[in-house]
């Protein structure tokens, strides 16, 4: 099973949720039949983040089990996985009551229902600095997840899962949109034509941009990760009130109300290359890391 680790006051804290549901209209792509409710967090600061989707499956038969397995587990696990021979996954069981969780990423599952309560952490002393042509420093820095940094970690664990690595971690870090955008176009393509209308699949990343004429460049503002054509996983946002969770799409466009609707926020679909291992967190973000991209090393 993952392990899921906090420093100091920082720590993963599972949300409260009330008791009562409410029903949801949202359906999966599976032929298998579902129901889906929404659990509702107890101290959600809006609307567009009191809301988890929960899909159920309930008892399968094995054909069907194989189904969802073929749809949700196949695209991010290696064989030895996919049989069931380890903890990322488990064999099918047919007391078991399914739920769509069951099917995903360890991190996602892990995931799914916490928050993040984010904690001022000094720089390490005694570490040398990177040179002048570094990106700034600054005395503290804020060890909290945001938005594309999960949808970079899941794609990590899925990329090294898929390769049948079973190694699982979640690095608790944050970037800046330049390095994210830096990362999102060297690895990700964009999937052709309007993204409302393009078959969606397991991976695929939903990146929301604040673009104007005005501005030196574009902003990225949020990212969530596909798990299906209208359902995303996402960390809501940056703040200690932000959950980790599943959602639909017509929520996101909410909060990020896209341009074909109205609003401010360009919507940019791309799909990554599973199959090429993504680089932990110290390989591809760190402050190391970008020094050694700035100097050539």
């Amino acid at each position: 099973a993952a392990g899921f680790v906090g420093l100091g006051r920082a720590s993963f804290v599972e949300q409260r949720f009330l008791p009562q549901t409410v029903p949801c209209n949202f359906s999966l792509t599976t032929s298998v039949p579902v129901s889906c409710r929404g659990k509702l967090f107890d101290k959600a600061e809006y609307d567009v983040w009191a809301k988890n989707l929960d899909f159920s499956f309930g008892k399968l038969p094995r054909a069907q089990w194989e189904q969802l397995r073929d749809q949700y587990t196949r695209p991010w696990a290696g064989q030895k996985i996919l049989d069931g021979s380890t903890d990322h996954f488990a064999a099918y069981d047919a007391s078991h009551s399914y739920t769509l969780l069951d099917f995903l990423p360890v991190q996602v599952r892990g995931l799914d229902g916490l928050n993040f309560v984010e904690e001022d952490e000094a720089l390490p002393r005694g570490v040398p600095l990177p040179p002048a042509t570094a990106p700034k420093l600054y005395e503290k820095t804020v060890l909290v997840p945001n938005c594309w940094a999960t949808v970079y970690e899941v794609l990590r664990g899925a990329s090294w899962t898929l390769s049948g690595d079973t190694t699982t971690f979640h690095d608790v870090y944050s970037t800046d949109d330049k390095a994210a955008q830096a990362w999102l176009h060297s690895a990700t393509v964009p999937v052709p034509g309007p993204h409302s209308k393009a078959k969606r699949q397991f991976g695929d990343v939903m990146f929301v941009w604040l673009k104007d004429k005005q501005m030196k460049r574009p902003i990225l503002e949020h990212a969530v990760l596909f798990v299906d054509q209208d359902i995303v996983f996402e960390k809501a946002g940056t703040g200690d009130l932000n959950p980790f969770r599943l959602t639909d799409v017509a929520t996101v466009e909410k909060e990020w109300k896209p341009e074909a609707l109205g609003g401010f926020f360009t919507w940019e679909l791309r799909r990554p290359n599973l199959r090429n291992r993504v680089k932990t967190f110290a390989d591809e973000f760190s402050i190391a890391s970008q020094a050694s991209k700035i100097v050539g090393v």
